[in-house]
């Protein structure tokens, strides 16, 4: 598998892996967007860049100074089989200590856990309106900071 940060004129087939998915994300211009390929012998059957199949995709997404890891998506034929660790993994270089958050579905609190997030209770303002914007009825989400452990 192969992690591949796209250009903006890049994203046509990452639309659709969201589209397909994640219906309700939206791409925003001024988001970074990666995404972890992997070689498919049937591309006519799949989501191509490049003749590769997207397994998974990250988004992350400037407020200011700070950051937000969003649409975090590992395909469904995928889960399960450790892709979402190693897309975490991937993304750790661009990750920065105090400056990148994530709204985590509360499900996956311990997942993130493993890669440097922890629960925090309060956040710089644009993003804590940011959270309470996101805040719904359907499911909770769980303000994380990145907080990388010492090495």
């Amino acid at each position: 598998m192969q992690l591949t940060w796209l250009a903006p004129d890049e994203r046509i087939e990452v639309k659709k892996f969201y589209r397909q998915h994640m219906p309700y994300a939206r791409l925003l211009q001024k988001e970074s967007v990666c995404v972890l390929t992997q070689e498919d012998s049937t591309p006519a059957n799949s989501t191509d860049i490049a003749s590769s199949k997207i397994v998974a995709s990250a988004r992350i997404r400037p407020i200011g100074q700070l950051a937000i890891l969003t649409g975090m998506l590992v395909h469904p034929d995928y889960r399960g089989q450790g892709v979402g660790h190693r897309l975490m993994r991937e993304l750790g270089s661009v990750l920065c200590d105090g400056k990148t958050y994530i709204f985590a579905l509360a499900h996956l609190e311990g997942f993130y856990a493993q890669h440097g997030f922890s629960a925090v209770s309060s956040a710089p303002n644009d993003i804590a309106q940011l959270f309470l914007k996101y805040q719904g009825d359907d499911e909770r989400l769980v303000l994380m900071g990145f907080t990388p452990s010492p090495q």
